[in-house]
């Protein structure tokens, strides 16, 4: 893992889906992806249902300071 992506991730996933929106379970993380203008595309997938959910994460103002 890139230095800059464990410093960019605390502050990603506090806005990212922690539980599945159908049944409350948590959700794991499948995957992150790097889209435009710094933006992440999260695939969770739940524990329990095994439910897919995508969540776009756009960067806060101090990540794009960095």
């Amino acid at each position: 893992m890139l230095e800059s992506e464990s410093e960019r991730a605390p502050s990603a996933s506090a806005t990212v889906l922690s539980d599945c929106p159908q049944c409350d379970a948590p959700l794991a993380v499948l995957r992150v992806i790097g889209g435009r203008a710094g933006s992440e595309y999260w695939t969770l997938r739940c524990t329990r249902c095994g439910g897919i959910h995508l969540d776009i994460v756009k960067p806060s103002p101090a990540s794009r300071a960095v």
